[in-house]
C-alpha cells in the first residue's frame, strides 16, 4: 500500500459521522417528511419510533444508524439503541 492510499484510508477512518436532516432521512427511507415527523413524536419504546439525535431542538439522523435500523426491520428506537449499547444482544442479520 502506498502512502497516498494510507493517507486516504486514514481520512475515511477519521471522518465525522454523516448526519441527515428530516428531508434526507425521508428520501433515503422513501417516506414523506411528515412520516418522519410523526415517528419523532412517538416515545422511543413505541413501535414506529425512529432512532435519532438532537442538536439543540433539531432532530438529526446518523446515516449508519438508519441503515442498520432498516436492516434489522425497523424496531422501536429504544430497542435499537439497546442493541447499539450492548452488541451481544443484537440479533444476527442475514
Amino acid at each position: 500500500m502506498d502512502s497516498l492510499s494510507k493517507a486516504s484510508n486514514l481520512e475515511i477512518d477519521n471522518a465525522p459521522p454523516v448526519l441527515w436532516d428530516v428531508q434526507a432521512c425521508a428520501a433515503y427511507l422513501g417516506k414523506s417528511p411528515r412520516w418522519i415527523w410523526s415517528a419523532l413524536t412517538r416515545r422511543p419504546e413505541e413501535p414506529g419510533s425512529i432512532p435519532h439525535v438532537r442538536i439543540g431542538r433539531t432532530p438529526r439522523f446518523l446515516q449508519s444508524d438508519i441503515a442498520e435500523w432498516v436492516r434489522h426491520g425497523c424496531p422501536p428506537a429504544a430497542t435499537f439503541n439497546g442493541w447499539k449499547a450492548s452488541p451481544s444482544k443484537r440479533p444476527q442479520t442475514t
